[in-house]
């Protein structure tokens, strides 16, 4: 059987209004025994207060001087306490009786302990309540009057009009219950409302990003302040749209750019070659040097491509043995001499010899990407610095240009997978933007991390550090490359430049 699924906002009154339920009625229940408790108790000490109030005016009615007793008034005491319920003997000190009720009416005697114990019964079954005697010794300038037995129901007994006051207490407490029930019903259902319309708007907010509209926006309602949780869940929602929003345009810029790199060179190699065998072109150094330039361009963004799905395929294996980092970026540096030339650049490597533990291999694309990078976006006659100091336990390799920087706004993401700052400068210098996010996988695989400070107009300075004894965070673990390239990386601002660090 298939359960019937309900609007949050109904769910949310029925359980408000059954904790509600179950509360008051605890409440009330709690209040009632308590208080009935409590009155059966002052009725027992007002019966008792009253027994000794009675033998108090007995003892007035005695006359010490020539002991006698007033007996008519004494009657008249005796007969007022039998209404109440109070069976009064009075003795002389020689315990002989002076007045009994029992003697006096003996019927109305039998007649009202057998209502009042019949009443008691009725209003209170299982109370197994009865008539006792109490005796006093009734003394006057201590000297003995005389002596008085008193019997009364107990533990306690209810008049009428005490039972009246108790049906009132009861009725004034379920009244107060019902309300306080019908207005917590009202305020659960505003408040489930205002709950629910929320928690909806997140629901089809993000069923709306679940079908790829990823603009869509939460908006959280400033006027509703229903709970922080709620307006935190609707910025974790605007940011997550937002996110997917920068990974879908990343991803149609990528298919875009791939495609435009990809058909230009093929559209000038298939022309080119097209126009030689029709015999229209003679087939030429130059233009067979052209097409074969062209397809080392489609080459290189193939095998970025490539070194990108081995990243992500699986976790990197990382060949260790002593590296100088010095000798890699001399290294480095002379393999970019012919571009370095080309564009009247100067390249500087100083430092000293810093030797770590890592994938030679692996170091040397890192070295070799920034390197790439400053030479793509210097101008003519710029330098190009690399500098290499050790640090404690730490080794600092800083690569450093004077070309055209990076936006602030662009900081943040130029790890990013496929991310370009300049994408039509980018096409003239070739790659398909992912140079960057390799030479990060490399630098966390390494144990180390990876920071840029860049103003815009004025250049680039990458600085990587790297422990000379790392301890590598993935050797032994599941955990893909493909999730670092792809977590959330924490940002930080430093002053007098922009500065984004990736901590591992």
């Amino acid at each position: 059987m298939k359960h019937k699924k309900h609007k949050i906002s109904t769910q949310l009154s029925a359980g408000f209004a059954v904790i509600v339920l179950i509360t008051i009625s605890v409440i009330s229940l709690t209040a009632n025994l308590l208080i009935s408790h409590q009155f059966e108790k002052y009725v027992a000490r007002q019966r008792e207060t009253f027994a000794e109030q009675l033998i108090t005016t007995l003892l007035s009615q005695y006359n010490s001087s020539n002991q006698t007793w007033n007996l008519d008034y004494i009657h008249g005491v005796g007969m007022y306490a039998l209404k109440d319920g109070y069976i009064i003997k009075v003795y002389d000190k020689d315990k002989n009786i002076i007045w009994d009720a029992e003697n006096h009416d003996i019927t109305l005697c039998h007649q009202i302990m057998k209502d009042i114990h019949t009443n008691m019964e009725k209003k209170r079954p299982g109370l197994k309540g009865s008539f006792s005697t109490y005796h006093y010794t009734l003394s006057q300038d201590n000297k003995i009057a005389g002596y008085a037995d008193i019997s009364y129901y107990g533990p306690y007994y209810f008049s009428e009009s005490d039972f009246q006051f108790l049906d009132s207490l009861n009725q004034i407490l379920f009244i107060t219950g019902i309300s306080s029930l019908i207005l917590a019903v009202i305020a659960g259902m505003l408040l489930a409302k205002r709950l629910s319309v929320p928690l909806t708007k997140a629901k089809e907010t993000a069923e709306k990003i679940a079908d790829g509209n990823y603009q869509i926006r939460y908006g959280a309602d400033k006027t509703n302040t229903a709970a922080l949780e709620l307006a935190q869940l609707g910025q974790a929602i605007d940011h997550m749209a937002e996110n997917l929003e920068k990974q879908e345009d990343v991803r149609r810029q990528l298919t875009s750019d791939v495609a435009h790199e990809l058909r230009t060179p093929v559209a000038n190699v298939s022309s080119q070659l097209e126009a030689m065998i029709e015999e229209v072109w003679e087939p030429t150094k130059e233009r067979l040097q052209s097409c074969y330039d062209e397809l080392g361009r489609i080459s290189g963004i193939i095998s970025d491509l490539e070194k990108l799905r081995q990243i992500e395929a699986s976790n990197m294996v990382l060949e260790k043995e002593p590296v100088d980092l010095l000798e890699l970026a001399q290294a480095v540096k002379t393999a970019f001499e012919p571009e370095l030339a080309k564009k009247k650049l100067t390249c500087m490597v100083t430092g000293e010899s810093a030797i770590i533990s890592g994938d030679q291999k692996r170091l040397h694309q890192v070295i070799f990407n920034l390197v790439s990078n400053a030479v793509k976006y210097s101008t003519e006659n710029g330098q190009i610095l690399i500098d290499i100091h050790n640090s404690g336990k730490n080794v600092q390799l800083t690569v450093k240009d004077q070309g055209i920087g990076i936006a602030k706004e662009d900081i943040p993401l130029i790890f990013e997978r496929f991310y370009r700052t300049d994408r039509s400068r980018n096409r003239k210098t070739g790659g398909a933007g992912i140079g960057l996010t390799i030479v990060k996988a490399i630098v966390l695989a390494h144990g180390g991390n990876i920071s840029v400070e860049s103003v815009k107009g004025c250049g680039s300075c990458f600085m990587v550090v790297l422990l000379k004894n790392p301890a590598f965070i993935y050797p032994n673990t599941d955990v893909p490359h493909s999730d670092v390239l792809r977590r959330n990386v924490p940002l930080h601002a430093h002053e007098g430049a922009v500065h984004i660090r990736v901590i591992v």
